[in-house]
């Protein structure tokens, strides 16, 4: 068994007469063209069904829930099991609407938010994450979200079998290369954390986050376009080690055309 990765499918509803998105994704560049049917046709080529996926934010562009079911059934028929954490693009999951989200999920498909699960022995734990200072996105205003997800994170933390080494799941950067520190990364660090993977970087700004190992950590971005819409092998319990992503280095095409480079609006429901 297999534990995948991947961030920002930034999928949306489709026209029920002609199947295309109701949000092409193309307007921020050729690269995202047909985004969806690529990264479902690398899910079948390479997830099974025994495998667990962890899918870490921006997952619909939907403003509701029932816009967003389109894509979560879509994705339910893919391999494996689904673990999701909410992105600041998932307009349609809060975290009042939790239990709300929870009751209607595909079967397959499960939402991490305050708790843990355990997948192939790791911990499976995480939390949205927020804007951190030494981002571009850092207001002070934001203090007040990166407390509430620190504790999130932490009561995920908290909910994980304490025998078992653990992943951590976050939709916004732990820390950016411009301020190496951070709450999460103190967090991550201070409770043992083997490996924490993030989205929500696009284009030029995927290189100013963590791809490393620090302080015991390995920090990898998994940002769909990051990595070519293919999702990344974490962790494989057949011992095939060729088959995951040593952690630090590049998944996917690094160089790319300016034309292909993207910045997403970014904003939150907090």
């Amino acid at each position: 068994m297999t534990i995948w990765a991947i961030a920002d499918i930034h999928a949306s509803g489709r026209d029920p007469l002609t199947g295309q998105p109701l949000k092409p994704m193309d307007v921020f560049g050729e690269r995202w063209a047909g985004h969806v049917e690529r990264l479902e046709h690398a899910w079948a080529q390479r997830v099974s069904s025994s495998d667990t996926v962890v899918v870490a934010g921006d997952i619909d562009w939907a403003l509701h829930l029932e816009g967003a079911m389109d894509t979560l059934h879509r994705m339910a028929a893919w391999n494996g099991r689904k673990i999701l954490v909410r992105g600041n693009h998932d307009y349609w999951w809060s975290s009042k609407t939790t239990n709300k989200v929870r009751a209607v999920l595909p079967p397959g498909m499960c939402l991490l938010h305050n708790n843990a699960y355990v997948a192939d022995g790791y911990n499976i734990c995480g939390a949205k994450g927020s804007p951190v200072p030494g981002s571009s996105e850092w207001t002070p205003q934001d203090e007040k979200l990166l407390n509430r997800e620190v504790q999130r994170l932490e009561t995920s933390l908290a909910a994980r079998d304490p025998a078992l080494p653990t992943i951590v799941a976050l939709h916004y950067p732990p820390f950016y290369a411009g301020q190496q520190t951070s709450p999460y990364r103190a967090l991550l660090e201070t409770d043992g954390v083997e490996i924490c993977i993030y989205g929500h970087l696009h284009g030029d700004a995927a290189g100013t986050g963590p791809n490393v190992a620090l302080g015991g950590v390995h920090y990898q971005l998994v940002a769909a376009d990051a990595t070519d819409f293919v999702p990344v092998p974490l962790v494989d319990s057949r011992g095939d080690d060729e088959a995951c992503l040593p952690v630090g280095a590049p998944y996917g095409s690094a160089d790319r055309p300016a034309s292909d480079r993207v910045t997403l609006a970014v904003k939150d429901d907090r």
